[in-house]
C-alpha cells in the first residue's frame, strides 16, 4: 500500500504529464511544504511561505468585501501564469507553467488534482 507522499507524488506526477507544469507545491496553510515537484533555482521553503500568504491574503480581502473565500488565484507575468488552488481544508495547490499553455486544461486538472489531495489528508 502506498503512503501519503507517494500518493501525493502520484498526483503532481499526473497532473505534471497531463497539464504540462514546469512547477507545482502542496502546502499547509501555515506555509509548510507537504511535498512539491520544482526545478532546482525554485527556493521550495519560500514558495510555500509565498503560496498561504497570497491565499491567506486573498482571504482577507474578500471577508473584508463581505464576500466568500476565494478557492482559486490567478497570476500572470508576461511569460508564466501561477495558480493557487485551495485542495481542501488541509492544502493548497500552487503551480506555474509557461503563459502559452492551455489555461483552461490546467484549471480543470487541478480541480480534479485538489479533490484527490483532499481526500488523502482527510
Amino acid at each position: 500500500m502506498e503512503n501519503i507522499q507517494e500518493m501525493l507524488n502520484t498526483v503532481l506526477q499526473d497532473l505534471k504529464s497531463i497539464a504540462n507544469i514546469e512547477a507545482s507545491v502542496i502546502v499547509s496553510h501555515q506555509g509548510l511544504t507537504i511535498l512539491s515537484d520544482v526545478p532546482d533555482y525554485v527556493p521550495e521553503a519560500k514558495l510555500a511561505a509565498f503560496t498561504a500568504t497570497i491565499m491567506g491574503s486573498a482571504k482577507t480581502v474578500m471577508e473584508e468585501l463581505r464576500q466568500k473565500s476565494p478557492n482559486m488565484l490567478i497570476i500572470r507575468s508576461i511569460e508564466s501564469i501561477a495558480i493557487f488552488m485551495e485542495a481542501g481544508e488541509n492544502a493548497i495547490l500552487g503551480t506555474l507553467f509557461s503563459d502559452d499553455g492551455n489555461i483552461g486544461l490546467v484549471i480543470v486538472e487541478m480541480e480534479k488534482a485538489c479533490k484527490k489531495i483532499n481526500a488523502i489528508l482527510e
